[in-house]
């Protein structure tokens, strides 16, 4: 760790007495779960870290069609379930498969993810689409739709608690999940996750988010409106495609322009609704 001021190390008990080391650490202390984060951009300020590791919220369960995660399950460990594998047409595994490499998916937890929430990131787009609910425990419960969540300050409400669960609702239907970086292994430059039902032929509902663009995930809902009630095809892909281009708001970086994003934005979206649409009709 940075500077060397780590004077402590706790392994927790139970969610009560994280929170009470976090407690007495005040803004000194940090929850280590995965530790992905704390390695790639230390923190100098930092004197006690709780791993919180230990506590029993390492779990993938299914629940009625929907699927609920422990905040410490690694993404390995997502990946290595059957109702990780089986969720809404397999779209966990898919999601989680291009996020870094297999040594980083070994350390990186879901809660973290959810935490860390880097506008590039793979998984913040995908939990903003598929409706996540984020559960969390400090001075009281809490629990949020992850995608209301990230239009708040929340990093600061996490260092005082502790992420115990993701939860992901049932979906009739499937989603899909496009991604363009420099390597296989890179952050995203650009990503998309969609969903959509389809009913005698006809798109009964569409969710739609782009990530990286390159701020963090989000959901473009007169994408999602411009599908309902359409039937499945190449005209539509079309047309969503060039939807997209002229409406989506994207940014530039040092890894790529704004012109090149909004163009490719397009084609994702439109890459990820067809393979939907074609997994919710098989």
């Amino acid at each position: 760790m940075h500077g060397g001021r780590v004077r402590r190390f706790h392994f927790a008990r139970d969610v009560e007495e994280a929170l009470s080391l976090l407690a007495a650490y005040g803004s000194r202390g940090a929850v280590l779960a995965g530790g992905v984060d704390l390695l790639r951009s230390p923190r100098g300020d930092v004197e006690g870290l709780v791993d919180i590791t230990r506590i029993g919220l390492s779990s993938v369960r299914e629940t009625g069609g929907g699927v609920a995660i422990g905040a410490t399950t690694t993404l390995s460990g997502v990946l290595e379930s059957q109702a990780g594998h089986d969720y809404a047409g397999g779209i966990l595994p898919e999601v989680l498969r291009a996020v870094a490499s297999l040594p980083l998916r070994n350390m990186a937890t879901l809660g973290g993810a959810v935490v860390s929430a880097h506008p590039w990131a793979d998984i913040p787009t995908a939990l903003v689409a598929l409706g996540a609910e984020v559960r969390w425990q400090g001075e009281r419960e809490g629990r949020s739709l992850v995608e209301e969540l990230y239009r708040t300050p929340f990093r600061g409400l996490f260092r005082s608690a502790v992420v115990t669960e993701v939860r992901f609702p049932p979906w009739n239907g499937a989603f899909a999940y496009e991604k363009v970086g420099r390597t296989r292994y890179d952050i995203a430059l650009l990503n998309a996750c969609c969903g959509v039902g389809v009913e005698d032929g006809r798109i009964a509902w569409a969710r739609v988010a782009v990530g990286a663009r390159p701020t963090r995930g989000e959901r473009l809902p007169w994408a999602e409106e411009a599908l309902v009630g359409r039937v499945p095809g190449e005209p539509l892909w079309n047309e969503v495609r060039r939807l997209v281009e002229e409406r989506i708001e994207v940014g530039e970086d040092r890894r790529a322009s704004g012109e090149w994003r909004r163009t490719v934005a397009g084609v994702l979206v439109a890459r990820a609704v067809a393979r939907a649409a074609r997994k919710a009709s098989a």
